[in-house]
């Protein structure tokens, strides 16, 4: 099955240019996030819309189909918020037809929603699905629910690192048992943030972190929570409150460091055919959408490093609401996120069963598992 959408916008006011790809519809509808960052490629934006496909396909009940949208500029400029308001504007004919457009990097959900709701929409619908009361109802409560406070984060900014974290958890056991490991994580964003607060809680230890600054590293464990609340909006953390046990190191450096699991957890495409060898970890978590190349995946398979897809480790989010939204769970946060780990756990652990039972690798075996079949008609 090949992208069922593909559309290209120009901003008629900076060099920024956009696209929206709906890979598949279920019922009409499909959602998936906006990014915003120099780098955004049509490729790219098509690659993650496929990423959201097989996610909503692992989530199940089948709710949704996965779409995705990217705008190639640069999500600190002063006047990023008026890009991706334009951008919003351009794609209003899709988003009422029933494509949810939400937030992802370099683009918060808070701030779609604030847009959204300055031209009059709430969370994207379908025609059908707004005329359901309880959907409406749901859709309200859930919106409500995600900045609810968790262990020092909104519901919003934590279930999907939570979800990652879980899906480490239940893959090291598979491979070390009981016996935790060292945590390196690239990328120090909402998903590398809360799942370096879950991981900690679960008893391993993170020795480094990168960030757009550079690499932070301390082999007896960093202090997750005063990194957290130092770090800046961006991801950045303060390195004035950095340790003087720490290790600095520039960001050409992150695969230098010796850890046991890698946490990839910000861009896409980061680990690729030019680094792949120069990975020290057994185990990769794809806390990012496509951050592990076709030709860095030959690589692991080689050297026998494990993978956790990134549509299987980072669908929390996508699963918190289809589930709450669609009245699969009771609208409670405690619910909600014991609902994710235990999607997140059995997901892993039917992704590692099968790829040892089929000897294959995890990610051929993941997109044969979770391979979707929808592609209903959007309502118009």
């Amino acid at each position: 099955m090949k992208p069922y959408l593909l559309v290209e916008w120009n901003d008629n006011i900076t060099d920024a240019v956009g696209w929206m790809c709906l890979y598949n519809t279920v019922n009409g509808y499909a959602d998936g996030g906006i990014r915003m960052h120099t780098g955004v490629s049509k490729e790219e934006v098509q690659r993650l819309a496929t990423v959201m496909a097989w996610k909503h396909e692992a989530c199940k009940p089948r709710s949704s189909g996965g779409c995705k949208a990217g705008i190639r500029y640069d999500y600190k400029a002063p006047d990023a918020e008026e890009v991706l308001e334009r951008f919003i504007v351009a794609m209003m004919p899709y988003i009422d037809a029933g494509v949810a457009l939400a937030g992802d990097l370099g683009v918060p959900f808070s701030t779609t929603r604030k847009i959204y709701a300055k031209y009059g929409r709430e969370i994207p619908l379908t025609k059908t699905m707004k005329k359901n009361t309880q959907i409406l109802e749901n859709m309200r409560a859930y919106n409500v629910m995600l900045d609810q406070e968790i262990q020092g984060f909104s519901l919003n900014n934590c279930i999907t690192g939570f979800g990652v974290a879980w899906a480490l958890d239940e893959a090291w056991k598979s491979k070390q048992g009981d016996k935790k490991g060292k945590v390196f994580i690239q990328g120090f964003g909402c998903v590398g943030a809360s799942a370096a607060r879950k991981l900690v809680e679960l008893g391993y230890t993170i020795v480094g972190i990168s960030d757009a600054l550079g690499v932070v590293e301390c082999q007896e464990g960093l202090d997750v929570a005063e990194l957290i609340a130092n770090k800046n909006t961006f991801g950045e953390m303060d390195r004035a409150k950095f340790k003087d046990t720490y290790t600095v190191k520039p960001n050409s450096e992150w695969l230098d460091v010796d850890c046991d699991i890698l946490i990839p957890a910000a861009l896409e495409d980061v680990i690729n055919k030019d680094n792949a060898t120069k990975v020290k970890a057994s185990l990769v978590v794809e806390g990012a959408n496509i951050a592990t190349t076709k030709e860095a995946d030959k690589i692991f398979a080689e050297n026998g490093i494990d993978v956790v897809v990134d549509f299987v480790a980072n669908l929390g989010a996508v699963r918190a609401y289809h589930s709450v939204i669609f009245g699969n769970l009771e609208k409670d946060c405690q619910v909600v996120l014991d609902d994710i780990e235990k999607v997140c756990r059995g997901n892993t652990r039917k992704l590692f069963d099968y790829a040892a039972k089929e000897k294959m690798f995890q990610r051929e075996a993941a997109y044969k598992i979770f391979e979707p079949t929808a592609c209903d008609p959007l309502e118009i």
